[in-house]
């Protein structure tokens, strides 16, 4: 067999690390200290209004700092609340989701594996902010694993835009796109994005079958099936 990709572009969120959960986490003691109780409604107002600043910001239509305090004045008007200090709300809800360096189900058995007995480099490409994705990413157990991470803050821009991954393959030294992949969960920034960059597309759908979606040239339901795709 011979190796078709040398670099791996590796999604955070939802392809490794279970975000859901972490969000869930850090947002409930979030908002419990200001005075909200978190129950399932809460929590599902606050992530659909994070949703939608996130693919807001993916189509450049608000900033990234203009992101971390409108999601939370959008969720407290949602729930009638009075306003509070959201600057200081998106502070602790930074560093409280931080320390969430949660796992998705054989995701840290997946990146060791692809790392030690495949021939690759491996690089966290994730839209997330500096804060939480440094604190997940020193407590996930995948940093031996993996060779560098590209943090769209620090970039200052995000996927899908072209310039993200630019911004990469300069930093790499890369010629050839054509030994890039990246696999993420998102059609919307990670196929997407990939497209805009002229590398080849992997999403992973953990909880959603394949569908033939033109962002991807595969789609992958478990980890195991990517690496016959590293190697053919």
């Amino acid at each position: 067999m011979s190796k078709t990709y040398d670099i791996v572009l590796l999604d955070a969120d939802e392809t490794v690390y279970d975000f859901k959960l972490a969000e869930r986490t850090a947002v409930s003691k979030t908002l419990a200290h200001f005075g909200v109780d978190p129950t399932d409604e809460v929590i599902a107002t606050y992530s659909a209004c994070n949703l939608r600043c996130w693919k807001a910001l993916e189509r450049a239509e608000i900033t990234r700092d203009e992101l971390k305090a409108r999601r939370f004045c959008m969720t407290f008007e949602k729930l009638g609340r009075d306003p509070v200090d959201f600057g200081a709300v998106n502070e602790m809800y930074e560093h409280n989701l931080s320390q969430c360096g949660f796992m998705l189900p054989g995701a840290t058995e997946f990146v060791k594996k692809l790392h030690t007995d495949y021939d690759v480099k491996i690089y966290m490409a994730t839209n997330g902010l500096t804060i939480p994705q440094v604190g997940r990413f020193e407590r996930s157990g995948i940093k031996p694993y993996v060779d560098g991470i590209y943090i769209s803050e620090q970039i200052g821009v995000s996927k899908p835009a072209k310039e993200y991954f630019d911004y990469i393959f300069a930093d790499l030294g890369v010629t050839d796109k054509s030994r890039v992949i990246i696999l993420g969960d998102s059609l919307t920034s990670d196929m997407l994005g990939g497209r805009n960059a002229g590398i080849t597309t992997c999403r992973y759908l953990r909880d959603t079958d394949p569908n033939g979606n033109p962002l991807c040239d595969y789609e992958i339901t478990a980890y195991d099936e990517f690496f016959d795709i590293i190697d053919n």
